[in-house]
């Protein structure tokens, strides 16, 4: 909804919900195994403007997701929820010397909690992360410089476990973190070059172990336009980061938790060069790019725990995050289509992700958990005519890497696993292609409505979601779980105004 409140102000509302199992609840299983999942969220946001200089806006969003799964086999429940929020108020003012100020003040809320149950126990992994800041900003043709200060209220995974187990675990505790931040950048045009430099200092103070780190990060890019239709550019920078995130998913759920630098465990910083060349074909309707990168990274964290070992022994973050050093580097090219009916891009991708963590047994370099070696994206769009569009996304990646176990057995009526090399195995080649076509009803300059018909999965490849242990009458295996539907077609109207 947009609601004008006057000739200088409006309120924008949206909210949505949706229930996937009441239409699709026989397509949402694992393997027979149920999965339910409904979200809603909301956005609100009011406009307002105060003087031709000065304008004012409020935002605001909350999200709240469940997810849950039955696993018959094992009689047990695996759930996750997360929340967000996010509240900021903006001003924006125009200065009579053609420069801009931007301050804002922000709120931010992040929740998350998965959870187990079982015949014999249950456990939950709640972790939660608040900040609170100011940003503050001027900008001008050729100059930017800001400050930012925030407080942080971090919990990372803090099990808590009921049941028939003897395991006590520790809850951990919130700790607090401040981050102050200055920065400025100033670009200078030297006729067919262009140089920017930047500069940004941070100090970062965890009040739960009183630890104080300084940064400074420089960054440099220059540009050449060797033509019209050419550009060369080449960058380098440095950059610390406090905030570092882990966790045993990496198939896109929010099931990761966060943790703040302090004694045990050191910001993350990198140091990176990127080269690009542009260029313009066939009287621009046709842009191609082409980079490569280096990057030098430093106490980078995994996390080397399993959900399992919550069950079996003591839980302490500490003995879980494997940290160490690394290195990325690859290279990316890619064609943009960009005019005529037929519109799109399709980039190519090859990088490699390395690790060596500070654990004796680890001491060889492995691959990253999320790399992926080749990555091929294309998207096509084509207008048949003022009604009727087509489209089609096509995506071919590599499998990522995950550490497989090499036994399993029962002591003392508990499983137990014992793993094999870390990151030594991955999972297959994922591809998709997803087909679409549109029919406008109706298009005027404030009104479009239509239909969207779409396949998901066209190909019918079945996708490995991830590697998990499997119980099915007695018998233990590790195998891949995939969605029990391998297309999904959708019809749908749109209306906007």
């Amino acid at each position: 909804f947009r609601i004008p409140t006057n000739k200088n102000g409006a309120l924008h509302i949206s909210l949505r919900a949706a229930y996937l199992n009441l239409l699709y609840g026989q397509w949402l299983k694992f393997e027979n195994n149920q999965l339910d999942y409904h979200f809603q969220d909301y956005n609100l946001t009011y406009f307002h403007s105060l003087t031709p200089k000065d304008k004012l806006w409020f935002n605001f969003y909350y999200g709240d997701d469940n997810v849950g799964m039955d696993e018959y086999d094992t009689e047990s429940t695996t759930s996750l929820k997360w929340k967000n929020l996010l509240s900021s108020l903006h001003w924006k003012h125009h200065t009579s010397n053609d420069a801009t100020l931007r301050q804002c003040i922000y709120v931010t809320r992040y929740d998350n909690r998965l959870g187990l149950d079982m015949p014999i126990a249950s456990f939950a992994l709640p972790s939660h992360t608040y900040s609170y800041g100011y940003k503050g900003t001027f900008e001008n043709k050729n100059t930017k410089a800001g400050i930012e200060a925030t407080l942080h209220r971090i919990k990372p995974q803090s099990p808590e476990i009921q049941g028939q187990l003897s395991i006590e675990q520790t809850t951990a505790h919130e700790e607090k973190a401040e981050e102050y931040t200055a920065f400025v950048d100033h670009s200078l045009p030297l006729g067919q070059w262009c140089v920017n430099g930047g500069l940004k200092g941070a100090i970062f103070h965890n009040s739960h172990d009183g630890k104080t780190f300084y940064s400074l990060d420089p960054s440099l890019s220059i540009t050449y336009k060797v033509n019209e239709k050419n550009t060369l550019r080449a960058s380098y920078g440095w950059q610390h980061q406090y905030l570092a995130r882990a966790g045993f998913s990496n198939i896109g759920l929010p099931s990761e938790f966060w943790f703040p630098s302090g004694k045990s465990n050191k910001p993350q910083y990198s140091q990176s060069i990127c080269i690009n060349y542009e260029t313009l074909m066939l009287n621009g309707d046709y842009s191609l790019s082409a980079e490569v990168y280096y990057k030098d990274l430093h106490h980078q964290t995994e996390y080397g725990g399993n959900i399992l070992d919550f069950l079996t022994e003591t839980y302490n973050l500490k003995d879980v995050l494997l940290a160490g050093n690394g290195e990325n580097y690859g290279i990316s090219i890619m064609l943009n289509k960009r005019t005529g009916k037929l519109t799109g891009w399709i980039s190519y991708a090859w990088g490699r992700a390395f690790r060596r963590f500070d654990k004796f047994r680890l001491d060889k370099k492995y691959p990253a958990a999320h790399e992926r070696i080749h990555e091929l994206n294309a998207v096509a769009t084509y207008r048949i005519n003022d009604r009727w569009s087509v489209g089609g996304t096509f995506v071919y990646a590599s499998g990522t890497p995950f550490t497989a176990p090499k036994h399993f057995f029962i002591m003392n009526g508990q499983l137990i696993s014992e793993y094999g090399e870390y990151n030594a195995n991955r999972l297959k080649p994922y591809s998709r292609l997803d087909l679409s076509a549109n029919y406008n009803l109706k298009k005027t300059d404030s009104h479009e409505s239509g239909i969207n018909f779409s396949l998901y999965n066209a190909l019918l490849h079945r996708n490995d979601v991830f590697f998990r242990l499997k119980i099915h009458e007695s018998k233990f295996y590790y195998s891949p779980t995939h969605f029990l539907m391998k297309i999904l077609p959708s019809i749908s109207y749109y209306c906007k105004f």
